[in-house]
């Protein structure tokens, strides 16, 4: 299998290089298609090869930064190849930043595509607007699903299986591009690695001594990303509370969002629909 996976990173390195990304996702499924890499997955036969001196140990997620378990197969310059082990749970509602195709392994998917009609930019990486499903339907082992990049493509799985592996062939990350997650209530919000280390940054100085918050430069999209991150959270420490009540009144103040409501109305649908399709 990764004998085959490295033959498809040499052909979509070599597409890639003179045709763009810009049709990649269609490449990427008519060679899923031709290769059939999910005639030829063992996972036996995976784990042996993933200890092998010659396997490449350069991965491009770390142990379990997303799904239960990702490992790269093959990787060439403008390409590679992932398999993704999910347990039996949805992903949240998300674009990509890159382009290719993705092919179900295992157990099974259901798939609903988004499309997100923009009512309201809130900062600089937050908006309002409308998440309304448009398609769905379930992906079972050898279907492929093409990646348009962006919002040409903004979908959620949900792995109705004990166990769903999908394989991912794709670009590397387009530059100074960001996914985005969304709401079914409505709100949209780019992961962008630099606010997003500042939230991280901040939540982690509460945890380690008193300090005024309202000293600090914090803008909108730090009120509202810091929010987003620590929903949920159980957390009793004074400091982050008293960082959270002052950054909900100021966001509840500019833009009459209630984060925690937001949450509550998606988790709602979310539970609705994974209730359909039990």
């Amino acid at each position: 299998m990764i004998k085959t996976a490295q033959k498809l990173i040499k052909s979509a390195d070599r597409f890639l290089e003179t045709n763009g990304s810009k049709n990649f996702h269609l490449k990427a499924a008519e060679l899923l298609e031709t290769a059939r890499l999910d005639k030829e997955y063992d996972f036996e036969q995976l784990v042996q090869e993933s200890f092998k001196k010659s396997f490449r140990h350069e991965q491009n997620f770390a142990h379990f930064e997303f799904s239960d378990l990702p490992v790269t197969l093959a990787r060439g310059k403008h390409s590679f190849i992932d398999i993704y082990f999910w347990r039996r749970r949805p992903t949240v509602i998300h674009n990509h930043h890159f382009t290719g195709a993705f092919q179900c392994l295992e157990g099974k998917n259901l798939d609903l595509e988004f499309e997100f009609k923009e009512k309201e930019k809130i900062g600089k990486y937050h908006a309002m607007g409308e998440v309304r499903i448009v398609r769905s339907h379930m992906i079972m082992p050898g279907h492929i699903q093409p990646i348009a990049p962006l919002n040409k493509f903004i979908h959620q799985n949900h792995h109705h299986s004990d166990l769903t592996v999908n394989l991912c062939f794709r670009t590397i990350d387009v530059q100074k591009q960001h996914l985005s997650n969304y709401l079914f209530s409505g709100l949209r919000f780019e992961k962008n690695p630099e606010l997003l280390s500042r939230v991280e940054r901040l939540f982690r100085f509460t945890n380690l001594g008193d300090f005024n918050p309202q000293r600090l430069e914090l803008n909108l999209d730090d009120a509202m990303s810091f929010l987003l991150h620590t929903e949920g959270s159980t957390s009793q420490n004074k400091n982050f509370l008293k960082l959270k009540n002052l950054l909900e009144k100021r966001v509840k103040k500019e833009t009459g969002l209630n984060i925690t409501k937001l949450y509550d109305l998606h988790e709602a649908q979310l539970d609705k629909i994974q209730d359909e399709y039990e």
